[in-house]
Protein backbone atom coordinates (compact mmCIF):
# COMPACT_ATOMS: atom_id res chain seq x y z
CA UNK A 1 0.00 0.00 0.00
CA UNK A 2 2.83 2.18 0.80
CA UNK A 3 4.75 1.79 -2.49
CA UNK A 4 1.43 2.18 -4.27
CA UNK A 5 1.22 5.37 -2.27
CA UNK A 6 4.87 6.77 -3.44
CA UNK A 7 4.19 5.78 -6.64
CA UNK A 8 1.43 7.67 -7.45
CA UNK A 9 2.97 10.80 -5.62
CA UNK A 10 5.95 10.13 -7.84
CA UNK A 11 4.03 10.13 -10.59
CA UNK A 12 1.56 13.47 -10.03
CA UNK A 13 5.35 15.44 -9.60
CA UNK A 14 6.91 13.72 -12.63
CA UNK A 15 3.45 15.17 -14.22
CA UNK A 16 3.43 18.71 -12.93
CA UNK A 17 7.31 19.08 -13.32
CA UNK A 18 7.06 18.02 -17.49
CA UNK A 19 4.04 20.20 -17.57
CA UNK A 20 5.32 23.07 -16.17
CA UNK A 21 8.01 23.30 -18.70
CA UNK A 22 5.95 22.62 -21.53
CA UNK A 23 5.41 26.68 -22.01
CA UNK A 24 6.63 28.76 -24.54
CA UNK A 25 8.85 31.28 -25.54
CA UNK A 26 9.29 34.72 -28.12
CA UNK A 27 8.08 38.18 -28.53
CA UNK A 28 5.11 39.47 -29.41
CA UNK A 29 4.81 42.57 -32.04
CA UNK A 30 2.00 44.15 -30.56
CA UNK A 31 -0.38 44.82 -27.93
CA UNK A 32 -3.36 42.78 -29.98
CA UNK A 33 -0.45 39.67 -30.68
CA UNK A 34 -0.02 39.92 -26.49
CA UNK A 35 -3.54 39.68 -25.88
CA UNK A 36 -4.43 36.41 -29.15
CA UNK A 37 -1.14 34.84 -27.59
CA UNK A 38 0.30 35.37 -31.16
CA UNK A 39 4.19 34.83 -30.49
CA UNK A 40 6.95 35.39 -32.93
CA UNK A 41 10.59 33.35 -32.81
CA UNK A 42 8.07 31.02 -30.98
CA UNK A 43 9.82 27.80 -29.32
CA UNK A 44 8.62 24.92 -26.86
CA UNK A 45 10.70 25.65 -24.02
CA UNK A 46 11.12 21.87 -23.43
CA UNK A 47 12.73 20.63 -26.34
CA UNK A 48 13.91 23.88 -28.14
CA UNK A 49 16.15 26.42 -27.33
CA UNK A 50 16.97 29.61 -28.36
CA UNK A 51 18.41 33.32 -26.41
CA UNK A 52 16.33 36.64 -26.15
CA UNK A 53 18.09 39.37 -25.48
CA UNK A 54 16.24 42.55 -24.34
CA UNK A 55 19.38 44.76 -23.25
CA UNK A 56 21.99 43.77 -25.16
CA UNK A 57 25.37 45.17 -23.96
CA UNK A 58 26.54 48.51 -26.64
CA UNK A 59 22.97 47.65 -28.52
CA UNK A 60 20.41 49.61 -26.06
CA UNK A 61 17.98 50.18 -28.69
CA UNK A 62 17.83 46.52 -30.30
CA UNK A 63 16.41 42.99 -29.03
CA UNK A 64 18.44 40.25 -30.21
CA UNK A 65 16.98 37.02 -31.11
CA UNK A 66 19.24 33.33 -31.48
CA UNK A 67 16.26 31.29 -33.05
CA UNK A 68 17.21 27.80 -35.28
CA UNK A 69 20.71 29.18 -35.61
CA UNK A 70 19.66 32.59 -36.99
CA UNK A 71 20.11 35.61 -35.36
CA UNK A 72 17.75 38.11 -35.47
CA UNK A 73 17.96 42.09 -34.42
CA UNK A 74 14.85 43.21 -34.02
CA UNK A 75 14.61 47.62 -32.93
CA UNK A 76 12.66 47.92 -29.58
CA UNK A 77 10.01 50.00 -31.28
CA UNK A 78 8.76 47.07 -32.74
CA UNK A 79 8.51 44.53 -30.13
CA UNK A 80 5.27 44.95 -27.17
CA UNK A 81 6.56 42.62 -25.04
CA UNK A 82 8.72 39.22 -24.42
CA UNK A 83 7.77 35.70 -23.20
CA UNK A 84 10.74 33.49 -21.48
CA UNK A 85 10.69 30.10 -20.51
CA UNK A 86 10.68 30.74 -17.26
CA UNK A 87 7.15 32.45 -17.53
CA UNK A 88 8.81 35.98 -16.99
CA UNK A 89 7.03 38.42 -19.44
CA UNK A 90 8.36 41.74 -20.14
CA UNK A 91 6.64 44.57 -21.67
CA UNK A 92 9.42 46.93 -23.57
CA UNK A 93 8.14 50.54 -23.00
CA UNK A 94 10.14 53.48 -24.10
CA UNK A 95 12.98 51.39 -24.93
CA UNK A 96 12.82 50.33 -21.11
CA UNK A 97 12.18 46.95 -20.20
CA UNK A 98 8.91 46.20 -17.13
CA UNK A 99 8.40 42.67 -15.91
CA UNK A 100 4.85 42.04 -15.92
CA UNK A 101 3.44 40.08 -12.76
CA UNK A 102 -0.17 39.60 -14.03
CA UNK A 103 -0.64 38.56 -17.36
CA UNK A 104 -4.30 37.98 -18.24
CA UNK A 105 -5.92 40.58 -15.95
CA UNK A 106 -7.67 43.87 -16.97
CA UNK A 107 -5.05 45.86 -15.29
CA UNK A 108 -1.48 45.17 -15.77
CA UNK A 109 0.90 45.62 -13.22
CA UNK A 110 4.71 45.58 -13.52
CA UNK A 111 7.49 46.00 -11.07
CA UNK A 112 11.10 47.01 -11.77
CA UNK A 113 13.61 45.94 -9.73
CA UNK A 114 16.71 48.43 -9.04
CA UNK A 115 19.75 46.65 -7.69
CA UNK A 116 21.21 48.26 -4.71
CA UNK A 117 23.58 51.52 -4.26
CA UNK A 118 25.76 50.00 -2.09
CA UNK A 119 26.84 47.01 0.31
CA UNK A 120 23.69 46.69 2.56
CA UNK A 121 21.35 48.69 0.96
CA UNK A 122 18.62 46.17 -0.23
CA UNK A 123 16.72 45.74 -3.46
CA UNK A 124 14.07 48.34 -4.75
CA UNK A 125 10.88 47.55 -6.26
CA UNK A 126 9.01 50.02 -8.02
CA UNK A 127 5.70 49.41 -9.10
CA UNK A 128 3.95 50.56 -12.51
CA UNK A 129 0.53 50.23 -14.17
CA UNK A 130 -1.35 49.73 -17.31
CA UNK A 131 -5.23 50.33 -17.94
CA UNK A 132 -5.00 47.58 -20.24
CA UNK A 133 -2.63 45.95 -22.74
CA UNK A 134 -2.25 48.87 -24.92
CA UNK A 135 -2.25 51.51 -22.06
CA UNK A 136 1.09 53.39 -21.81
CA UNK A 137 2.95 51.94 -18.22
CA UNK A 138 2.67 54.97 -15.27
CA UNK A 139 3.97 54.69 -11.90
CA UNK A 140 1.40 52.68 -9.39
CA UNK A 141 0.28 55.50 -7.35
CA UNK A 142 -3.67 56.12 -5.79
CA UNK A 143 -4.00 59.36 -7.85
CA UNK A 144 -2.80 57.60 -11.23
CA UNK A 145 -4.69 54.70 -10.80
CA UNK A 146 -7.53 57.26 -9.60
CA UNK A 147 -7.37 58.92 -13.36
CA UNK A 148 -7.10 56.42 -15.56
CA UNK A 149 -10.76 55.68 -14.61
CA UNK A 150 -12.28 58.90 -14.66
CA UNK A 151 -15.64 57.89 -14.86
CA UNK A 152 -15.92 54.30 -13.11
CA UNK A 153 -16.98 55.85 -9.61
CA UNK A 154 -17.52 52.93 -7.83
CA UNK A 155 -14.05 52.01 -8.97
CA UNK A 156 -12.75 55.10 -7.07
CA UNK A 157 -14.83 54.64 -3.70
CA UNK A 158 -13.59 50.88 -3.63
CA UNK A 159 -9.84 52.09 -4.49
CA UNK A 160 -9.92 54.54 -1.41
CA UNK A 161 -11.78 52.26 1.02
CA UNK A 162 -8.96 49.55 0.40
CA UNK A 163 -6.25 51.58 0.15
CA UNK A 164 -4.50 53.88 2.34
CA UNK A 165 -1.33 54.43 0.66
CA UNK A 166 0.39 53.26 -2.75
CA UNK A 167 2.57 51.14 -1.15
CA UNK A 168 -0.41 48.87 -0.53
CA UNK A 169 -1.59 49.12 -4.30
CA UNK A 170 0.12 45.50 -5.46
CA UNK A 171 -1.80 43.43 -2.75
CA UNK A 172 -2.37 39.83 -4.16
CA UNK A 173 -6.30 38.48 -3.45
CA UNK A 174 -5.33 34.93 -2.50
CA UNK A 175 -8.88 33.90 -1.97
CA UNK A 176 -9.86 35.02 -6.01
CA UNK A 177 -5.82 34.68 -7.15
CA UNK A 178 -5.42 37.40 -8.78
CA UNK A 179 -4.61 41.17 -7.63
CA UNK A 180 -6.38 42.98 -5.80
CA UNK A 181 -6.82 45.79 -7.90
CA UNK A 182 -8.23 43.99 -10.48
CA UNK A 183 -10.90 42.20 -7.86
CA UNK A 184 -11.99 45.70 -7.43
CA UNK A 185 -12.07 46.63 -11.01
CA UNK A 186 -14.32 43.50 -11.70
CA UNK A 187 -16.74 44.50 -8.76
CA UNK A 188 -16.98 47.99 -9.96
CA UNK A 189 -18.10 47.00 -13.48
CA UNK A 190 -20.78 44.73 -12.56
CA UNK A 191 -22.45 47.97 -10.04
Amino acid sequence: MKQLFVLSLLAVFFTATVCAQTGSSGIFRTAKDFKNGKIEYAIRCDSQSHKIKADPLFKRNRVIVKHEGKTYKIDKDSVYAIRYCSGVVQRLYQKKAYQMVNEGEDILLYKVATLPMGKGQPAETTWYFSKDATWSIQPLTLGNLLGAFPDNHAFHDAIIAEFKTDGELPKYDDMHKMMRINRLYENSKKQ
